[in-house]
Order: C-alpha cells, then sequence, then structure tokens
C-alpha cells in the first residue's frame, strides 16, 4: 500500500467532481471533452492502493488508487506526451468490498496535461472509463465538432417574437440566442397543422432553409440542452403564453440534457 502525503493528495484532486459509476452518456462525454486539455487511451501497468488516511475527501465505498498507465495513443492533445503516465483515480469496491484489480485494463483518460515525469491528474473523478469502441469514437467525435469552431457556445435567450401563418394552426416563432462570442444565433420553431412541430438553428443573419435541424447526439443539441433556460424569460417574451408555448415544444424537441449526474 503507497502513502502519498495528504497535501499533495489534497492538490490532486482539488478539481474533483462527485463521483459516478453509470456508463457516461453523450453529456457526460461533452463535458469531459471540452473540459480535458489531454485525452489518452491507455493500458493499466500498474494500480497501487493508497491507505484512507492518507486518501482526504475519500467517498465510502471507493478506495484511492495510484494508478501507472501505458499510452496506447492520444486522442486530444497539445503535443508530445510521456509514454507512461500517473494519476490518482477512487475506484468503487465491488459488492463484496473488494478493491478492483484493473491491471491490463485498457481505459480512456481525460487529464490535466502532464508534466515531463508523467504524473498528472484525472479532470474529475468520473474522468477515467474503460475503453470501449462507442465511447471512444463519441469521443472523438465531440472532440473534432468542437475544436472546428462550428458551434457557438450558448449562454441564453434575448428575444423571441411569433407570428402566425396564413392556414390556421401555422405558426413560426424566433427565439435570439446569446453566445459567449457575441456571435449571432437563432433557434425558429415552425409549427404546421398536422405535424409536430420543427426546430431549427440558423447561424447567419439571414434565416431561411438553410437553417440546420437540431439533431441528437451533437453539440449543437448538447449546447441547447445543457444552457437554455427551462422557462423563457418574461424580457424574451415569456409573457405572451403562445410564444411561450413553442419555447417549451422547442425544448420537448431539443430533448433533454441526458447528465448522469
Amino acid at each position: 500500500m503507497v502513502r502519498i502525503p495528504p497535501a499533495t493528495l489534497f492538490l490532486s484532486f482539488l478539481m474533483l467532481a462527485v463521483p459516478g459509476n453509470a456508463a457516461p452518456g453523450y453529456a457526460d462525454l461533452a463535458d469531459l471533452t471540452l473540459a480535458a486539455p489531454v485525452i489518452v487511451r491507455a493500458t493499466i501497468a500498474r494500480a497501487e492502493r493508497i491507505a484512507d488516511k492518507d486518501s482526504p475527501g475519500l467517498a465510502p465505498g471507493h478506495a484511492r488508487l495510484l494508478i501507472s498507465a501505458a499510452v496506447d495513443a492520444s486522442l486530444v492533445a497539445p503535443g508530445a506526451i510521456p509514454a507512461t503516465l500517473q494519476w490518482l483515480w477512487d475506484a468503487p469496491l465491488d459488492a463484496r468490498g473488494k478493491v478492483p484489480k484493473p491491471k491490463g485494463q485498457a481505459i480512456l483518460a481525460w487529464i490535466a496535461a502532464p508534466g515531463p515525469d508523467g504524473k498528472t491528474r484525472l479532470i474529475t473523478r468520473d474522468a477515467q472509463q474503460p475503453w470501449d469502441t462507442a465511447i471512444e469514437t463519441r469521443t472523438r467525435a465531440i472532440a473534432v465538432e468542437a475544436r472546428s469552431g462550428a458551434v457557438p457556445i450558448v449562454t441564453g435567450v434575448t428575444n423571441g417574437f411569433r407570428a402566425d401563418g396564413t392556414v390556421p394552426g401555422e405558426s413560426e416563432s424566433q427565439f435570439f440566442l446569446s453566445t459567449r462570442t457575441g456571435r449571432g444565433l437563432t433557434m425558429v420553431v415552425t409549427a404546421k397543422p398536422g405535424q409536430a412541430r420543427s426546430v431549427a438553428v440558423s447561424t447567419g443573419d439571414v434565416i431561411d432553409e438553410s437553417a440546420a435541424m437540431v439533431k441528437a447526439e451533437t453539440l449543437l443539441q448538447y449546447r441547447l440542452a445543457c444552457t437554455l433556460p427551462a422557462k423563457l424569460p418574461a424580457a424574451a417574451g415569456g409573457g405572451d403564453p403562445a410564444l411561450a408555448a413553442d419555447w417549451q415544444a422547442a425544448l420537448a424537441a431539443i430533448g433533454p440534457c441526458g447528465r448522469g449526474s
């Protein structure tokens, strides 16, 4: 059993979030991938338990392990990284209260930029996950889409208006969204008789058929679903019942954020 000075452990885990054992959904993967400067696929070469008394903040039902892992591939990295990395991981105990033995396990890890000696930290306690093809594929897709800059970071809604169409039951509502960069973003909600409302987003000044439909498991859907308020603010037209109803319909069409915690 390895003993590490408590101060070192505290610094290593200062940025960690509440642990969870469920497999990550799309939003969880997006949270990790957007926050991590380095993402690697690796194989655990060694796992040494840290004494519980030297593991401040350790949640019940967990053991703190010092992980040594051989890097198999970098999914995201600003430059070359050491071939072997080390970090602390709070591992959930099994049903018998035993510490897992992850040596030889293939994993994905979302980590801080490592030092020359390979020492680093997980960006959250959920930032080490068993590797599988699906998780790696989704993570790569999120990273590529994020780094393309094509999807603005949504910060809220500033205004909205609604217009009835020429056919009874037909209408279009437009909601103007704020973004971190100030780039214009407009959410368009179209209602037609006998059809579910459609939701599209336009990133240009001209709102036309080029507006993109909001698809599940995309960065656009994630940034809308996990950021927009559950109710249309009064300042953005929330006092208009019809406009507020279209906002609720739009959120339902976009789908839930889907975070696991």
